[in-house]
């Protein structure tokens, strides 16, 4: 009973996130201190002490060390250093912050991996449900906002990539959920939910995450049905070929002003794509020599001195990398040092291995793949919000829903 009151608090933590503020984050509290009481519960009962599993309690380590690291980089800094920027003050806060998440939601994880099979099938579809609306008021919102202001929809979130995260790991916990077997009712529901969630991700203009959704899908379509399977008729070839001749009308500008942006690079780095070029440059420049815990302004100082050496004329990345390093990899590496890159490389390797083993907890694997992509070009878990969101959908994807067959 309690492990399902915080699956259906999860999924309404996740659906206000992208048109609320404040709610989300109460709602995620109260989720978690209820994990808390249920792990002591379970610690001191010896028939449920035999309910752990490694797989559970890998995971439970993975993202409470990712977290750990976050909040005792943020009290080194705060310790160590003085005079902040108003950026750095941004950043510390929300590594704090999202840390401190992070560890609550490492229980959350642990407690539904433990108790899933106590989730009935009705519950789950609730909570389906409840993403449902969260989705479909976030599309309302998103549509009014790009009428208004005719520019990349930010909905709840400080930057529009943000927003286009969040979207991402409330989709992905929507499609695990669902299952092959569901009646016409579900199947019609999932695929409006598909379409709302591409027009919530082109509203955002987000060119990574929008890669991240179309291999989410793949992946869906091919646990489901196999894609080779499922192209061998010839009527589903065309009506691929006319899905993604759809979608690259769609899209193709963004892309085209990408590959416009590639091939002047000698001429103008100063744009979207060449400002990343300069960052992460400067980012393994700046980590050889500070393997530690560094301040994001001394970091901002030592990578703008390379940039404006190495790569003189890129304004866009002397500007933007006061802010990340846009790659997750070198943003936590040149902040939290080797400590923070082992503990991210541990996730997603206990991640890759739960997948590997195609242990019931298989389901994680979709958020984290969402991640992987999107922080290639960005810095994910560097804003709270997501951070709170990608635990959240880590830990409803730990649910086994009763119809799958994998």
């Amino acid at each position: 009973m309690i492990v399902t009151t915080i699956s259906l608090l999860l999924c309404a933590s996740l659906a206000s996130s992208l048109s609320t503020y404040g709610y989300a984050q109460k709602i995620f509290y109260f989720a978690s201190y209820l994990s808390l009481f249920l792990f002591v519960y379970t610690l001191t009962t010896s028939d449920n002490r035999k309910r752990l599993n490694k797989y559970a309690l890998l995971l439970f380590i993975a993202v409470f060390a990712l977290g750990l690291v976050q909040v005792s980089w943020a009290f080194y800094i705060n310790k160590h250093y003085a005079d902040f920027s108003l950026t750095t003050i941004n950043t510390i806060s929300n590594y704090q912050l999202g840390g401190k998440r992070l560890i609550l939601g490492a229980f959350i994880v642990l407690v539904i991996s433990i108790y899933n099979k106590g989730i009935a099938e009705a519950s789950i579809n609730w909570c389906k449900a409840i993403l449902w609306v969260g989705a479909a008021v976030a599309l309302v919102m998103g549509v009014h906002e790009h009428l208004l202001t005719d520019d990349r929809i930010r909905l709840t979130a400080n930057v529009a990539s943000s927003s286009s995260y969040m979207v991402m790991f409330l989709y992905c916990t929507y499609l695990w959920l669902s299952v092959k077997e569901a009646d016409l009712r579900w199947q019609i529901l999932d695929i409006a939910l598909i379409a709302m969630t591409l027009s919530l991700v082109l509203l955002t203009g987000t060119r990574v995450t929008q890669l991240a959704f179309f291999f989410i899908t793949l992946c869906q379509i091919s646990r489901f049905y196999g894609l080779l399977k499922i192209l061998q008729p010839k009527r589903n070839r065309l009506i691929a070929l006319v899905i993604v001749v759809a979608l690259a009308a769609l899209t193709g500008e963004r892309w085209l002003q990408g590959i416009n942006n590639l091939e002047n690079y000698d001429s103008d780095s100063s744009t979207s794509l060449g400002a990343r070029v300069a960052i992460w440059d400067s980012g393994l420049h700046f980590l050889p020599q500070h393997m530690g815990y560094s301040s994001p302004d001394e970091r901002t100082v030592t990578a703008r001195a390379f940039i404006a050496r190495v790569h003189p004329g890129n304004t866009e990345g002397y500007k933007n990398v006061q802010y990340n390093m846009h790659n997750e990899f070198l943003e936590i590496a040149t902040l939290q040092g080797m400590a923070g890159l082992a503990a991210l490389v541990f996730f997603y390797a206990v991640a890759l291995w739960v997948w590997f083993k195609r242990s019931a907890l298989m389901g994680v694997s979709m958020p984290v793949a969402a991640l992987f992509i999107m922080g290639m070009t960005d810095s994910v878990l560097i804003y709270s919000p997501t951070s709170m969101m990608f635990v959240s959908a880590l830990a409803l994807c730990a649910i086994r829903p009763k119809l799958h067959h994998v």
